[in-house]
């Protein structure tokens, strides 16, 4: 039938027919095309024989390989061995495709101009009627960029496995529960310890217990926040020592989000913890006596007066100084007047029943907080026993000392409602012994509170002071200790009386304190150390000036525009003026820090002066926008000889050092003080032994020594 019907087909359905089949076969051959077009722009193909000499190759492997076509036809694939797999790499490849298998493998090449690349490659046999093997082709992808980034990522790797492996800091990597998934080498040696690692399970296991809760809360901090934390704790070491440690919580995420672990870097800060307990003892004692300073004596009298208000019991503060101090120190000198306040410090301490506190303020001056009181009759008996153990004859450095002392007393609650009241009463009573001649007690009285005549006097001869600026600048010089080079100077100011000739500061300061005239006495100060800085500089002496900023003028309203006009007016450049402020201000720390923050965002640095005798510790001083400590003069007059005092100086140099700040030294008279601070890490000082404070013109002199 298909016979007839082909038979009956004219020569124009023949032609019709042969056209249609045409047109597939067109269709077909395009479609090929297509396909050999797609696989040379995106694939790597050749074609070898079955002995694998290569008879075809397309243009993306001569691009790869960057050989002519002509330079591959004939030519087997070792023209391309780089040399990076073993003979049995290829000995496992030709055993595969010669089975008739189809073999994939990742191989590196190298190129014509001895680069190297990397393909992924696909090698299918081909096989004749008769079913044997005569040729193959390759399918090759270039996968260099990925081998190069899982190169890196090995590097990388390999870089973070010496880090973790070699570090100090213990790395490691825990679970919600503590359990240690990772678990850095160093922690042998951090620990102290000799356990074998298969042993070591939980973190927990190795953390004193009563800090237990403290980490468990920071490790569910991290969790629940997704949120780096820090965390203090004291760990265990094998030797049953205790070593304070840092620990740093970054938490792991999942692609979701979600924690799935914490990264844990953790170093040991035994030593740094230590340096805090000697600043933070540093600031709650008086460095001379060990007694309570001024703020650990406040706090705990806020204390007692909580507890007296709540048990409607009464408590007394005791205000004294020892008579004719002065006397001692101005004969005998600084070191005998120290040896004096130690010995008058212990037989203090001996008169006290067990909860009362007695605290130097500094100076001669000492408070004494005496809780429970029956009666005031007590406080007469505690004054009178203390007066009688402080007449008793002192024997220091060879020489028999007879001293006395005057009390002032205040009671709680009468006398006032909170510390400060009570230690101005107290302070007032004192005040009124003294001007009776001395060596006796009395109790507070309200008339005390009127004002002497003198006092009076001084005030309105400030007042007109300020007006006629009977006031002058001194400058006093401060030094580079390693070349005693000048690097800056500080301005003191001087009241020179027309008819009382100069005033010095401690006397007229507090009143200007008390009655704000400190405002304008302190605005007056600022603007001519910086117009006189200013001048020095035209002249070529870029110098540094400090200008000391009072407690008062810190929490006034206009404090920061006020120096940002004055260095306007002067046209001074803020990076060469510094001021310096004292611990006293911190009372209100949160208001001073403000008012630091803004004056530095201005380019002024900050000083703290007098560092150590009043309210700073360590856990203020890192959070203040300070940039230098001056280590107060107490601190100083017998570092040489006293390992105590040395102690606390490199302290607070090491603390100081941590925490990026400058430190300098004030009051240093001797040679032998210069080398103990040498010694012990400070670098800057100022003092007699260069220069006391010196009239503009008599500093100005010294300049140009200086330059000579």
């Amino acid at each position: 039938m298909k016979n007839q019907t082909m038979s009956s087909l004219t020569p124009q359905d023949w032609a019709g027919l042969l056209r249609e089949k045409d047109g597939e076969l067109n269709m077909v051959v395009n479609e090929l095309a297509d396909v050999k077009y797609a696989l040379d722009q995106s694939t790597i193909l050749a074609i070898t024989d079955h002995k694998g000499i290569i008879l075809r190759a397309n243009e993306q492997f001569c691009r790869i390989s960057k050989y002519e076509r002509s330079e591959l036809i004939g030519k087997d694939h070792r023209i391309l061995n780089s040399g990076y797999h073993p003979k049995g790499f290829f000995k496992e490849m030709w055993s595969c495709i010669r089975s008739g298998q189809v073999w994939r493998g990742e191989i590196r090449n190298r190129a014509k101009d001895g680069s190297y690349y990397w393909v992924d490659t696909t090698i299918v046999p081909f096989k004749n009627q008769a079913g044997e093997i005569y040729q193959y082709l390759s399918i090759r992808s270039d996968i260099t960029a990925r081998k190069q980034m899982e190169d890196e990522l090995k590097r990388s790797e390999e870089k973070y496995r010496i880090i973790a492996e070699n570090t100090s800091d213990i790395i490691s990597i825990i679970n919600l529960d503590g359990d240690f998934l990772y678990l850095s080498p160093s922690h042998k040696r951090v620990w102290e310890h000799t356990v074998p690692d298969e042993e070591i399970h939980n973190l927990f296991e190795w953390i004193v217990e009563d800090d237990r809760d403290i980490f468990a809360y920071a490790i569910q901090h991290a969790f629940s926040t997704r949120k780096e934390y820090m965390v203090e704790c004291r760990i265990n070491t094998q030797r049953n020592d205790v070593i304070w440690t840092e620990s740093k919580i970054n938490p792991i995420m999942d692609e979701e989000g979600n924690v799935t672990k914490l990264l844990l870097v953790t170093r040991d800060v035994t030593d740094r913890k230590q340096s805090e307990e000697t600043i933070h003892h540093l600031a709650y004692h008086d460095a001379l006596t060990d007694l309570p300073n001024r703020r650990m004596y406040v706090q705990q009298l806020s204390k007692e007066m909580m507890q007296a208000k709540r048990f409607q019991s009464n408590l007394a503060v005791l205000f004294l100084d020892l008579d004719r101090f002065k006397d001692v120190n101005d004969s005998f000198g600084h070191d005998v007047g120290d040896m004096l306040l130690v010995e008058a410090a212990k037989r203090l301490q001996a008169c006290l029943k067990p909860g009362d506190v007695v605290a130097r303020l500094g100076g001669d001056e000492f408070t004494i907080m005496q809780n429970q009181l029956q009666d005031r009759s007590e406080a007469t008996a505690l004054a009178e026993q203390i007066m009688y153990q402080l007449q008793r004859p002192f024997e220091l450095d060879g020489h028999v000392f007879n001293v006395s002392c005057s009390i002032g007393i205040a009671l709680y609650p009468q006398d006032g409602d909170n510390p400060e009241d009570l230690l101005k009463r107290a302070d007032t009573a004192l005040y009124t012994v003294k001007s009776r001649g001395k060596n006796g007690y009395d109790f507070f009285d309200p008339t005390m509170e009127a004002k002497s005549l003198e006092r009076i006097l001084m005030e309105n001869e400030m007042r007109k002071a300020i007006e006629q600026e009977q006031f002058q600048i001194y400058y006093q010089p401060k030094i580079d200790i390693a070349t005693s080079a000048m690097t800056g100077m500080e301005a003191l100011v001087r009241w020179v009386h027309p008819e009382l000739g100069i005033i010095p500061p401690n006397r007229f300061i507090p009143i200007a304190e008390e009655t704000g005239m400190i405002l304008a006495l302190g605005e007056w100060i600022l603007k001519q150390a910086c117009k006189q800085n200013k001048i020095w500089h035209d002249q070529g002496y870029t110098l540094k000036v400090s200008v000391n900023l009072s407690a008062r003028q810190i929490y006034q309203k206009d404090l920061v525009e006020m120096i940002k006009d004055i260095l306007q007016e002067t046209n001074l450049s803020p990076n060469w003026l510094e001021l310096e402020i004292t611990e006293s201000i911190f009372v209100k720390m949160e208001e001073a820090t403000a008012v630091l923050q803004q004056i530095r965002d201005i380019g002024i640095q900050i000083s703290i002066d007098d560092f150590g005798t009043g309210y700073s510790s360590f856990s203020y001083i890192k959070s203040l926008p300070v940039d230098t400590i001056k280590i107060d003069a107490s601190f100083i007059r017998d570092i040489h000889h006293n390992q105590e005092s040395q102690a606390i100086v490199k302290a607070i140099v090491t603390i100081a050092q941590s925490l990026n700040m400058n430190v300098i030294a004030e009051g240093i008279e001797l040679h032998d003080q210069v080398a103990a601070l040498k010694e012990n890490g400070c670098d800057h000082g100022q003092g007699y032994l260069f220069s006391k404070p010196l009239p503009t013109d008599d500093f100005d002199q010294l300049l140009r020594q200086e330059q000579q």
